[in-house]
């Protein structure tokens, strides 16, 4: 046997007992790659557990927003009408007029309490007569008086086309 190990070839290291020789490191990195995967697995593993275990369970997938609901303008507001489309409360009890002609806009001030008047302003109103109803239900001073009847004019003309 040892006439063996004594005439092997030259560069091949033979030790006693027939063990390899591992001095050269491969298996050592071998096994410290195996450690760090396993040590990411893990890692890995308890990231997706702790992300599985939510309070509140997310939707499958992103809910869309609801989807508005058209709802056409009803100018009598009569029977079959919705009661939240047409004119505000204060406007609703009086039956349309048809000498002051179709509806513009509705005019919305809101007072230094807070208050909002709503007044609903025709084809056939003036500025001074829109900016007598807003004052009737909130008093207004002069020089506050003479700014809305000018912003009424302005609106007035926009909206007849004269402007």
């Amino acid at each position: 046997m040892e006439a063996a190990a004594t005439t092997a070839a030259p560069g091949w290291r033979c030790r006693p007992g027939g063990r390899l020789d591992m001095s050269h490191g491969f298996v050592r990195h071998i096994r410290r790659n195996q450690l760090a995967r396993d040590a990411y697995d893990r890692a890995v593993r308890q990231a997706r557990g702790r992300a599985r275990t939510r309070l509140t369970p997310a939707p499958a997938r992103p809910r869309r927003p609801d989807q508005q609901v058209y709802r056409p303008h009803r100018g009598s507001g009569g029977p079959g009408g919705d009661a939240s489309a047409g004119p505000p409360p204060e406007a609703r009890g009086a039956p349309p007029d048809p000498a002051r002609g179709p509806r513009l806009f509705c005019l919305e001030y809101e007072g230094d309490d807070g208050q909002v008047t709503a007044v609903i302003v025709h084809q056939g109103d003036s500025a001074e007569e829109v900016t007598r109803r807003v004052c009737a239900r909130s008093p207004l001073e002069p020089p506050l008086r003479r700014a809305l009847c000018q912003r009424v004019q302005d609106e007035l003309s926009k909206r007849r086309g004269t402007g």
